[in-house]
């Protein structure tokens, strides 16, 4: 063992002396400080770990949560469930479609080969030009027996109610009644011989519909198809007078006695339906013998009536139609951009054109041809515009809006106008109901003005609800 040196053999030997004390006082000036850093330490990273665990534990109880998990059996279940409701979807379809199949029926006179013909047309396809003269030549009589199914007389023929559509001076013309039908008007048989009809249908307007159906040459397929579905939805409302009619034992006690004016698809599509701002009351006349629009607030332009057709809403943004004179400004229609000027304009189908306003949303706004190709609401119904102005006893008046909303056709009377004011162009004004009372005429007759739509199925299709083939066959009415 080496020898300590004799200067420090002294402090050898106290330290080993006192080596306890000494430890005890060196190792927790050592040893505390290291355990707070390491337990600190400790601390963090556990407090880190928890926070991880319980985020997972919250993920896998969020999905332990859900019915069914993305994986191959949810998938398949997602597809199963997709199939089921497009054939619902295409069940309830075809059974709207079926449910109007009493409307679509094609009139016998056209020949059983015309029948044979349309009932197995597919769509697409098209008649062959003999079926389409035939159909052209007899349309005039199909629509002869519409005044015949409202109880009227057939004016539609009547070179004196003129072909142009134009209204008659007051006091003029067959059934005239003043102001749309305004009570007060020249009564039928007033002065002459009693009516043998229980209303009268204005033959101006009359005319105005015959003109629409006449053709000089023949017309496609599309425009046979829309044709004659115009006649179908006309049939209903002529059907529908009839029948608030039925119990009348004559002229004076026929509910409705005169209807001035019954306009479907085109003519009574509106640019802004409901009017600007959904306006649709007009202050009447200060007094009575005022001069016209006196005292009254005028309607807004927009139904301000259309020359073409008569109907209000027809002023701005009206595209052009095959079947209806004007367009836009309601005169000629407006050059296609670049015409003129050596630029070819892109010409667009003539049966697209043929489609332009004929049908609306359900909103009211008419639908172009492309909006009804692309709209998925489109496909599934067609909502046919109707304006309907006549006069009648304003007591059956719920009555007869009862009948039109029990009707095997959905048919929605979206609005109800009573004395509407003078449409700006015209109408004359007239005397009010107590004139009418004062004359000895039907104290509680009304102009009534009815706008709305008609609900028509169109041909199911598998294709506009993701599905395959298009089904069933029908009798080729509709698009």
């Amino acid at each position: 063992m080496p020898q300590l040196p004799e200067q420090i053999r002294p402090y050898v030997a106290a330290l080993v002396k006192y080596h306890f004390w000494i430890l005890a006082l060196i190792v927790p000036l050592v040893l505390v400080p290291l355990l707070f850093m390491g337990t600190g330490g400790i601390d963090a990273l556990i407090s880190t770990q928890k926070s991880q665990i319980e985020s997972r534990i919250s993920a896998l109880r969020s999905v332990q949560g859900i019915a069914e998990h993305p994986n191959e059996t949810w998938s398949k279940a997602v597809e199963e469930q997709t199939v089921k409701i497009e054939e619902e979807t295409f069940a309830e379809w075809t059974r709207f479609w079926e449910e109007q199949q009493f409307l679509r029926v094609w009139p016998a006179k056209l020949g059983d080969d015309f029948l044979r013909a349309i009932s197995a047309l597919k769509p697409g396809a098209n008649l062959d030009r003999p079926l389409l003269l035939r159909y052209q030549n007899m349309v005039p009589d199909l629509l002869r027996e519409l005044p015949k199914r409202m109880g009227a007389d057939d004016l539609m023929g009547d070179a004196a109610a003129g072909a142009s559509g134009e209204m008659q001076p007051r006091g003029r013309g067959p059934g005239f009644a003043g102001e749309m039908g305004m009570p007060g008007g020249p009564r039928p048989g007033a002065g002459g011989a009693r009516p043998t009809a229980l209303v009268t249908w204005r033959g101006d307007d009359q005319a105005r519909i015959a003109a629409t159906f006449k053709w000089d040459k023949p017309p496609s397929t599309t425009q046979v198809l829309l044709a004659q579905e115009e006649i179908w939805i006309y049939g209903l409302f002529c059907d529908a007078i009839k029948r608030a009619n039925a119990s009348a034992a004559g002229v004076y006690d026929a509910p409705i006695t005169e209807v001035t004016q019954l306009a479907v698809g085109y003519p009574a599509a509106e640019d802004q339906p409901g009017g600007q701002g959904g306006a649709r009351i007009f202050l009447p006349q200060a007094a009575a013998g005022a001069a016209p629009g006196a005292g009254e607030e005028m309607p807004p332009p927009e139904m301000a009536a259309s020359p073409e057709t008569g109907m209000p809403g027809a002023a701005v943004g009206r595209p052009v139609h095959p079947r209806f004179s004007g367009g836009t400004t309601g005169g000629p229609a407006p050059p296609p951009p670049g015409e003129g000027d050596g630029a070819v304009p892109a010409q667009a189908s003539p049966d697209d054109a043929l489609r332009e306003w004929i049908y609306v949303d359900f909103t009211g706004k008419p639908l172009t041809a492309a909006e009804l190709g692309a709209l998925p609401a489109a496909k599934l119904v067609h909502l046919v515009p109707f304006t309907l102005r006549m006069v009648m006893d304003q007591r059956r008046l719920d009555a007869f809006l009862a009948d039109l909303a029990a009707a095997p056709i959905p048919i929605d009377v979206r609005q109800v106008r009573i004395n509407p004011g003078t449409m700006s162009g015209q109408m004359q004004s007239s005397p009010q109901p107590s004139d009418a009372m004062a004359n000895g005429e039907r104290p509680f007759d009304i102009a009534l003005e009815l706008r709305g739509t008609v609900g028509l199925a169109p041909r199911p299709d598998r294709k506009a609800i993701g599905g395959g083939d298009v089904t069933p066959p029908g009798n080729g009415g509709g698009e």
